[in-house]
């Protein structure tokens, strides 16, 4: 059986909770078992560059928090699909402390090789191309740590939290399923 760990990273419940959601729903009723973790209400200390990464047996973080569970989880997972909004064109801190963590992969020699990952995202601005840095980002964590970017669902315009249900968002997510 196939294993996905969904990352969200929204405090509030929105766009990127209602997306994610289609998304599970859609690759729960494929057989895939999903692992899901919300970055704000985890306790994640933002990463510390010692490179001790890998250096305690059973962790690839030195430092134990809520990220240990995260990284035990996406090891053993075939594919992630991260969901956030973006907040300033960038990350909000609580998902950017666990995707910094995401170092000590790198470090400590942990093998991500041909993990897929997705990206889900919205933002408030009226353009798609407001999210390039978040696109950015992604990529280059997807091409660092050998995972395959194999798509992104990026719904711009949103305010309140329940306009992503008048957008194709939930489907773009929901389809995303058939890419892992």
């Amino acid at each position: 059986m196939k294993k996905i760990v969904i990352i969200t990273g929204s405090p509030r419940k929105g766009a990127t909770e209602g997306m994610a959601d289609a998304f599970q729903a859609a690759a729960e009723s494929s057989g895939i078992e999903i692992v899901r973790f919300n970055a704000a209400k985890l306790k994640v200390g933002g990463c510390r560059n010692c490179n001790a990464c890998g250096k305690v047996a059973g962790r690839t973080c030195v430092f134990d928090d809520d990220f240990t569970q995260v990284a035990k989880a996406v090891l053993e997972a075939d594919g992630i699909a991260l969901a956030t909004p973006l907040y300033w064109y960038s990350w909000p801190w609580q998902i950017k402390a666990t995707l910094d963590r995401f170092y000590s992969f790198l470090v400590g020699g942990f093998n991500m090789k041909g993990k897929k990952a997705a990206l889900i995202a919205s933002c408030g601005e009226p353009d798609a191309s407001a999210m390039d840095g978040l696109v950015f980002s992604f990529k280059k964590t997807c091409a660092i740590l050998g995972m395959e970017d194999v798509g992104h669902v990026l719904i711009p315009g949103l305010h309140a939290p329940d306009e992503y249900r008048k957008t194709d968002g939930c489907e773009q997510s929901a389809a995303l399923v058939e890419k892992f």
